[in-house]
């Protein structure tokens, strides 16, 4: 699920359990004539259990409707993590790469990492059809793009320096068409989905164009 929304969520169960604070201690103090201090002992304690109760709620639910088991679900939640951290990683070190050759190429990589990684937190059972990518090919995409970026900025750079750089760039740019493919991958049963809703909205098509024809 997306940072913003978790956000969202986060402060939905921020003002309901405020909401709960204020009407629980007013109800004890005023109406059944309870203390200040034990008032607002009891009236936190409901915010609390209302905050945890729907936070609880809410985790359940996403699990639920995912489809996976709760250490599953928590499983990839973690890879999900480690992921969104490495991404940084390989953002930072391809913008400090001033190449007009992999810029392109760099953009392209980093758009499409991203997009995996939101089509996993939509869909985290789809993890399972882009595991290559999260444990070995994104790992081996940053790495190889923070030793170019070091490499690129050494002052004297040695025959073998230049020859380092020149076999780096080429795995870099082999390890982005493998990314690629783990895109494609995860897309795939779409693109299968997509072909036979064509082909039955062709049939359509042409059974209307056709009054006469049988079906």
């Amino acid at each position: 699920m997306k940072p913003v929304v978790l956000f969202f969520m986060f402060l939905l169960r921020l003002g309901m359990a405020s909401a709960v604070f204020v009407i629980a201690g007013l109800i004890f103090f005023l109406a059944l004539d309870f203390s200040v201090l034990l008032s607002v002992i009891i009236a936190l304690a409901a915010s609390l259990v209302i905050f945890y109760g729907l936070k609880s709620y809410t985790y359940n639910s996403l699990v639920k409707s995912s489809g996976l088991t709760r250490s599953e679900y928590k499983y990839i939640q973690k890879h999900l993590s480690e992921a969104k951290l490495k991404i940084g990683r390989l953002q930072k070190a391809m913008f400090s790469v001033r190449n007009v050759i992999t810029i392109k190429q760099n953009y392209e990589v980093l758009q499409v990492a991203k997009k995996i990684q939101s089509i996993v937190e939509k869909e985290p059972v789809r993890f399972y059809k882009a595991e290559e990518f999260y444990y070995s090919h994104l790992e081996s995409m940053v790495e190889l793009t923070e030793k170019y970026a070091f490499l690129t900025k050494q002052p004297a750079k040695t025959h073998e320096i230049k020859d380092s750089l020149n076999e780096t760039r080429v795995t870099i740019s082999s390890m982005a068409d493998t990314i690629k493919n783990d895109l494609y991958k995860i897309l795939n049963e779409d693109m299968e989905d997509l072909r036979v809703e064509l082909d039955v909205a062709k049939n359509s098509i042409e059974k209307n164009k056709d009054p006469n024809r049988k079906s």
